[in-house]
C-alpha cells in the first residue's frame, strides 16, 4: 500500500485503530517535511510512536523541520541511549544550538553519555559569543594539505565524504592548519590525477573572521552567492565553516527578533534568553490554566503582604491621623506617584532591553541615570506638589508644615520609584525568574511601604505629634 505524501489520513487512521505496525509501514513512505507536519499537527498524540519508529538517519532530517521548541520536547520523551545516538549523528552546528537551548540538568546529562570527542568538540563550539560566526559555524567540514595529488585527494575526500554536512568545497591548509585556498569537487575531478593541490587551488579565498557578526557574514556569503565560506581565527587558522541554510536562518532570525524586540515582547538576547523568553510567554498564554493563575498568584500574594503591612503603618499612626485629618488626603498622591513612576521605570527598561539599548553588563550605569532622572523628577513635582499643599490644605488649616512633608516625601519617594523599576526586573532576570508578573507587586510593596512611613514620619517630625 502506497500513499499520498500530503494525505496525512491513512495513517491516523492506523494510529488510532491501534495497528501500529502497518502505521509504521506507511510512515517511511513519507517525506521529512510531511513527517514533522504530522508530529506537529494530527499526529501530535502519537508523536512519540511515530518519532521512535523512525531511524536516526530519518528523525534527523525530520527535526530540521521542527521548530527547536519541538525538538526539545521529542528529546524529552527519548531514551538516553537514543538521544546520544541522535545527538552524535547530527549537523555539528546544530547540535550545538539544541543543547544549549536545553535545561543545564538535561544538556549536562547528555554531554556526560557522548563520546569524548563528540563533547569537546560542543563544548569548543559552544564558547562562542551569540551573534558571532562562532555561534552558527560548524566543524563538519573536509580539509587537503597542498602536497597532495588530486587522486589522492579524491581517495580521502570518499573516505570522509559521509561525514562530512557539505563536500562541495574542501578547505586547504597547511602544517599550522592556516588557510591558504579552496578547492571544489569540479575541479578535483577534472584535474589530472597526478597534480598537486597546491597547483589548481584558489589561493584567493573568501573567508569570515570567527568574531565577526553572524548577521554580517551571513548577508556577504548571501551576496557572493556560495554554498558556504571558511572560518578562520585571528591567526588565519582554519576554525570553521559556515554553510548557506544556516546563513539564511541568521538572516531570518535576525530579522524575526528584530520584529519582536521592536514590539517590545523579547528581551532575551541571547539562544537560551530567547528561549526562556518564549516559554514563559507559552505557558502564560498557552500553556494550562493553572501556570499563570499559579504564578500570578505567587507574585500577587506579595502585594497583598505588603497591602497589610501598609495598613500596619496607617494603623501606627492613628494618633496622628487622628489629630491631623487633612494628613490623610495626601496619601493617595504619594501611593499614585511613587507607583507610576515605576511603572513607567519598569516599562522604560523591558523596551530598552529589548532593543538593545540597555546592557545587563552595564546595569549599575543605567541604574544610575535613571535615580538621577528620578531625583530631578521628585523635585520637580516636589515644589509643585508642596506649594499645593500648601496653599489648599495647609494655610486654610494653619498647619503650612504639611506642604513642605509632602514636598519631601515625593522627592524621596519618586528616586526610590525610578531605582526599584530597574533594580527588580533585572534581580528577577538574573535569578532566572519571568519579570512580567513579578517586578510590579515587589515595586508596589516597597515603595508603599517607604513612602507612606516616610510621609507619616515628617508629617509628626514638623508638626511635632
Amino acid at each position: 500500500m502506497t500513499i499520498d505524501n500530503h494525505d496525512l489520513q491513512p495513517v491516523l487512521k492506523e494510529l488510532k485503530s491501534g495497528k501500529l505496525d502497518t502505521a509504521k509501514t506507511l510512515l517511511r513512505e513519507l517525506n521529512p517535511s510531511t513527517l514533522a507536519e504530522l508530529l506537529s499537527g494530527p499526529g501530535k498524540p502519537y508523536q512519540e510512536t511515530i518519532f521512535t519508529s523512525l531511524d536516526s538517519e530519518d528523525k534527523i532530517d525530520v527535526m530540521k523541520y521542527l521548530s527547536f521548541d519541538q525538538q526539545i520536547e521529542l528529546l524529552e520523551m527519548m531514551e538516553q541511549d537514543h538521544v546520544k545516538s541522535l545527538i552524535e549523528k547530527m549537523p555539528h552546528d546544530t547540535r550545538v544550538d539544541l543543547l544549549n537551548r536545553l535545561p543545564d540538568r538535561k544538556r549536562k546529562e547528555i554531554l556526560r553519555y557522548l563520546a569524548k570527542v563528540e563533547r569537546e568538540d560542543i563544548l569548543r563550539l559552544s564558547q562562542f559569543e551569540e551573534g558571532t560566526v562562532g555561534s552558527i559555524m560548524t566543524s563538519d567540514y573536509a580539509i587537503l594539505h597542498p602536497d597532495l595529488t588530486a587522486h589522492q585527494a579524491i581517495q580521502k575526500l570518499r573516505v570522509e565524504a559521509p561525514d562530512h554536512e557539505m563536500i562541495y568545497y574542501a578547505y586547504v591548509v597547511d602544517q599550522e592548519r592556516k588557510l591558504v585556498g579552496t578547492i571544489s569537487m569540479r575541479g578535483l575531478i577534472i584535474a589530472e590525477p597526478d597534480t598537486k593541490i597546491r597547483d589548481i587551488q584558489t589561493s584567493d579565498v573568501e573567508k569570515v573572521n570567527v568574531h565577526e557578526p553572524e548577521e554580517k557574514a551571513s548577508r556577504k556569503l548571501k551576496n557572493l552567492d556560495l554554498l558556504a565560506l571558511p572560518v578562520v581565527n585571528d591567526e588565519e587558522k582554519l576554525v570553521g565553516m559556515i554553510t548557506f541554510d544556516d546563513a539564511m536562518q541568521a538572516i531570518e532570525e535576525d530579522v524575526s527578533d528584530t520584529m519582536y524586540q521592536k514590539a517590545g515582547v523579547m528581551t532575551g538576547t541571547t539562544s537560551r534568553e530567547k528561549a526562556r523568553d518564549i516559554l514563559f510567554s507559552k505557558k502564560l498564554t498557552q500553556g494550562n490554566i493553572f501556570y499563570p493563575v499559579r504564578l500570578r498568584i505567587t507574585f500577587l500574594f506579595i502585594t497583598l503582604i505588603g497591602g497589610f503591612l501598609v495598613g500596619g503603618v496607617i494603623d501606627r499612626f492613628e494618633e496622628l491621623l487622628s489629630a491631623i485629618v487633612i494628613a490623610a488626603v495626601f496619601i493617595p498622591v504619594i501611593m499614585d506617584m511613587g507607583g507610576n513612576v515605576g511603572t513607567q521605570s519598569t516599562t522604560i527598561f523591558a523596551r530598552g532591553l529589548a532593543l538593545g539599548h540597555i546592557k545587563l553588563d552595564r546595569i549599575y550605569k543605567h541604574i544610575g541615570r535613571e535615580m538621577g532622572i528620578g531625583a530631578l523628577i521628585g523635585l520637580i513635582l516636589g515644589v509643585l506638589a508642596g506649594t499645593g499643599a500648601y496653599f489648599w490644605q495647609g494655610v486654610p488649616n494653619d498647619l503650612p508644615e504639611i506642604g513642605l512633608a509632602v514636598g519631601l516625601s515625593l522627592m524621596i519617594v519618586l528616586p526610590l520609584a525610578s531605582f526599584l523599576g530597574f533594580f527588580i526586573p533585572y534581580l528577577l532576570l538574573k535569578l532566572g525568574w519571568d519579570h512580567a508578573p513579578g517586578a510590579d507587586p515587589f515595586i508596589t510593596t516597597i515603595k508603599d511601604f517607604v513612602g507612606l512611613s516616610l510621609y507619616f514620619t515628617l508629617v509628626s517630625l514638623f508638626i511635632g505629634i
